[in-house]
């Protein structure tokens, strides 16, 4: 059975270099497409949305969405009538993180992070993966990162996710220091529907646990499949 294609959402970074794991242990029937978001210029979640939406396929398509490109995916498939059902992966509807962050001085967002640092937070110890990580941050220019993060934590896409009424599936990190869990339990109480799965992994859950988030994508693209 074929199974319809896949575009993936990156993180805060917007580069497609991180996927490089999750999509060499993508199952052999799965077309995928890494979509990378614009990193020369800062815009909000809506001229993301817009940009992204006029560089999507003409044919119907299933979107995973990483972490800062959950609520993206919800405004995409809130104009875009080809999204067929979408992935939610470690990510939120509504700030993960307390407000404060974004009047932190975008200088900041300047300093390139330690890599242990990194580790700790990002990768669950994966340090081959941490300098990769740290590799992608520091190609995005301060003002683009520092405007993300912004909207980040000042999105609500309740009502975009009330709206969205296509399959959903929430894959959750159990040692997530970035997006507390309570971010994907609150898209679980609104959309009782939604099929929740929580694995033992870091925040970058696709790089670090790839075989096993496939272990539940792939059935949920081939559920997909025969509801079409």
């Amino acid at each position: 059975m074929s199974t319809p294609r896949v575009i993936l959402l990156p993180g805060l970074h917007g580069t497609t270099s991180l996927f490089d794991r999750f999509v060499a242990a993508a199952p052999a029937n799965i077309a995928l497409h890494c979509q990378s978001l614009p990193n020369d210029i800062p815009l909000d979640y809506h001229e993301l949305a817009a940009w992204v939406t006029a560089r999507l396929p003409a044919e119907p398509f299933v979107l995973i969405a990483e972490s800062f490109s959950g609520p993206l995916a919800l405004l995409i498939a809130d104009r875009c009538e080809n999204v067929l059902a979408i992935a939610l992966v470690v990510t939120f509807v509504v700030p993960p993180a307390p407000g404060f962050i974004a009047r932190i001085p975008q200088r900041v967002w300047s300093i390139s992070p330690p890599t242990a640092l990194v580790s700790a937070f990002l990768t669950g110890g994966d340090n081959a993966l941490a300098v990769d990580c740290r590799g992608a941050i520091e190609s995005v220019p301060p003002d683009v990162i520092a405007k993300r993060i912004d909207e980040a934590v000042h999105v609500d896409v309740r009502a975009e996710l009330a709206r969205f009424t296509r399959p959903l599936l929430c894959l959750g990190a159990k040692q997530d220091w970035i997006v507390p869990r309570r971010s994907m339990a609150k898209i679980r109480a609104m959309k009782p529907c939604a099929r929740l799965v929580e694995l033992n992994g870091p925040h970058m859950l696709l790089q670090t646990r790839a075989e096993e988030a496939w272990l539940h994508i792939e059935p949920f693209l081939r559920s997909v499949s025969v509801a079409l």
